[in-house]
């Protein structure tokens, strides 16, 4: 029984890491197609997943847990690097943006992935309200309640989401890196986004 528990959770395993790297591919994914990919059959991805928004819900788990961990990274001990913190949220939206713009068409439909959002914004935050507070004891960051200032600072993290600026090149990055470190130091942001990036 245990052998076929373990192998029952490698095929699960599999089933969601190719339902993730179809969605990263495409932006879409089929029954069939994952389970090709994963060694199985069709009737075995539904026996794991019944819809397949449980597969999308899975996979974008496994996708906004990399995000924690990226942040948890990056969002150090106070001095931290924003153009760095930049770079790697980009480098992290530009893999997965396609399995973002998919999860989230689906959010208002499926429960479950509105609670693995939830979840992931939440961890996110109590990253970022910890990395506030540690910087403001050690009187780098300005005063302000830690939990606004973690959840501005989030705000402008998700902006590293946006099309324009993965489309734009590293340089235009600066205003960006700028507008994060603003949010908990202060002082005033000139954006770089806009410069030799044409619309659409």
């Amino acid at each position: 029984m245990e052998a076929r528990t373990a192998r029952s959770r490698r095929t699960r395993q599999a089933l969601v890491d190719a339902t993730r790297h179809e969605l990263a591919s495409t932006g879409t994914f089929t029954a069939d197609g994952v389970a090709v990919a994963a060694g199985c059959s069709v009737a075995t991805f539904y026996a794991h997943f019944p819809t397949k928004d449980d597969a999308l819900t899975e996979a974008f788990t496994a996708v906004l847990d990399e995000l924690v961990v990226i942040a948890g990274r990056h969002f150090g001990d106070p001095p931290v690097s924003w153009p760095r913190i930049v770079d790697a949220l980009v480098g992290y939206f530009r893999r997965e943006s396609l399995v973002f713009r998919a999860a989230l068409a689906r959010l208002p439909h499926h429960r479950p992935l509105r609670d693995a959002y939830r979840a992931s914004e939440r961890a996110t935050l109590a990253v970022l309200v910890d990395f506030v507070e540690r910087g403001q004891a050690a009187g780098r960051f300005r005063s302000g309640d830690p939990g606004t200032l973690a959840l501005d600072l989030l705000v402008v993290a998700q902006g590293c989401n946006n099309p324009r600026l993965l489309r734009a090149p590293a340089s235009a990055r600066a205003g960006v890196a700028r507008a994060l470190g603003a949010v908990v130091e202060g002082g005033v942001v000139e954006s770089g986004v806009g410069d030799g990036v044409s619309a659409g």
